[in-house]
């Protein structure tokens, strides 16, 4: 069945959101692959690894490079995400990273992704790149009482072994009192200092632009459909031509195709995200939701809502849910999550969503990101599996590939680059343990 949000798009060839619809003209002269190439590298995928992965290649280590991207770039979650760029690495709790990583790996992990979000600011602002960035801060939020002493026994876990300083625990007093937040789902709640929102849709065209200026060709509408070899060179045929490389970035992350590259099957899972925007919002409104600043917010559910108050003063809402994206379907969970912010902000009922849009994020087996190379190839070499926290980790895992194939080391110290991207069991199954995970997160996230 045809995908009702990729037959209606704008006519840029963006899903119609708020993104599309506020982010200007594109880059100029990115055009469909003219005919045969032959480069170093080829990059598969033009968001915000592949993108990244071509500025370091072509920048830093003065390699010719072509990206590939199926659409228009950012067309993916590059240009679909909530603009929250996060110091968030995987979805493995911090506790047992403890356990099971040790308090090194897992203080590494930790910078790494401080690491990634001063990459991104650092990209801004050396590149000129205009997304409206905001000022920091971030709250992840007790949606419930009883969450509380989790987010208390995390911060333990912040100051102590993990020696972070940049996160601060808000009662709900002080996250009134101090213009974070109120409503009924807000029982506290920690700040975190190395967290900001962004333009996405302006980002991911600002980094095509840095990309190319460091010499990298960027060509959009160029999906890969065909993928051999001739000798040492990967051949990648497109609907215009064909590229030839001796080293190949995947960077497709939740719009991988499951007959891409044989490494690649079985190993990941799309799972929805949707989001939707409101009108402008008017300070009496703000008032009484408690946002006096526009930072980013998300809850301490499994199935997380994640929200923000937009430049404009527009408030953006999101959530994970949905299986199968159907009009009857979209219409109930543009209903559902309409209803499920005024649930949070009761002031906000009957406000609605003025934009409503929905994209794929990407899941590994062991929910964690994975950068490296293929096990029977190692001239593929793959960054993906962000589990919808990617505008940083992204960003920062697509020079972590650029490096590779490069022929460069790169830390082994995390999994993030030391644990092979595993196959789910019985993958045909991987619909059906979304379906199972969806309803006992569900349960979970109601009542617990």
């Amino acid at each position: 069945m045809a995908d009702p949000m990729t037959t209606a798009l704008t006519p840029a060839g963006h899903v119609h959101s708020y993104w599309a619809a506020t982010v200007g003209p594109g880059p100029d002269n990115v055009r469909p692959l003219p005919g045969d190439r032959t480069v170093e590298v080829a990059v598969i995928g033009g968001g915000y690894t592949g993108l990244s992965a071509a500025y370091r290649l072509a920048g830093t280590h003065g390699i010719e490079t072509l990206v590939l991207e199926a659409n228009r770039i950012g067309w993916g979650a590059s240009g679909r995400n909530g603009g929250i760029c996060s110091i968030t690495f995987g979805k493995v709790p911090l506790a047992r990273r403890i356990a099971e990583w040790g308090v090194e790996a897992t203080r590494r992990a930790l910078e790494i992704g401080v690491e990634a979000v001063a990459l991104v600011r650092h990209l801004i602002t050396t590149e000129g790149i205009a997304c409206d960035a905001t000022a920091n801060g971030y709250v992840q939020v007790a949606h419930r009482p009883e969450r509380v002493a989790d987010l208390q026994a995390r911060l333990a876990l912040y100051r102590g072994p993990l020696r972070y300083d940049g996160v601060d625990f808000l009662d709900r007093e002080r996250l009134e009192r101090e213009g974070h937040l109120r409503g009924p789902s807000a029982h506290g709640g920690l700040w975190f200092r190395d967290v900001f929102g962004l333009h996405p849709l302006k980002y991911v065209n600002g980094l095509a632009l840095a990309a190319m200026r460091q010499g990298a060709l960027v060509h959009e509408r160029s999906p890969v459909v065909a993928w051999g070899r001739d000798g040492a060179h990967h051949v990648l045929a497109t609907p215009t031509g064909r590229v030839r490389a001796r080293r190949v970035i995947v960077a497709t992350n939740g719009y991988t195709p499951e007959r891409l590259h044989p490494h690649f099957r079985g190993r990941l899972l799309a799972a929805t995200s949707n989001i939707i925007v409101t009108r402008p919002l008017g300070p009496a409104e703000w008032q009484d939701v408690g946002s006096l600043r526009p930072q980013c917010y998300a809850d301490t559910r499994d199935l997380l809502f994640y929200w923000r108050r937009l430049p404009d003063d527009r408030m953006l809402f999101g959530g994970r849910a949905g299986l199968v994206n159907t009009p009857s379907s979209l219409r109930r969970r543009r209903r559902w999550l309409e209803a499920q912010m005024a649930a949070k902000f009761p002031v906000l009922a009957g406000v609605g969503g003025e934009y409503f849009w929905y994209g794929n994020v990407c899941l590994s087996y062991d929910l964690m990101p994975h950068v490296g190379a293929a096990d029977e190839d190692s001239t593929v070499v793959y960054a993906l599996a962000y589990l919808g926290n990617g505008v940083s980790i992204a960003t920062y895992s697509g020079g972590l590939a650029a490096d590779l194939a490069a022929g460069k080391d790169v830390p082994r110290d995390t999994p993030l680059t030391a644990a092979r991207l595993p196959r789910f069991p019985l993958p045909l199954l991987r619909r059906l343990y979304l379906a199972g995970a969806y309803l006992v997160y569900g349960v979970k996230d109601r009542w617990l």
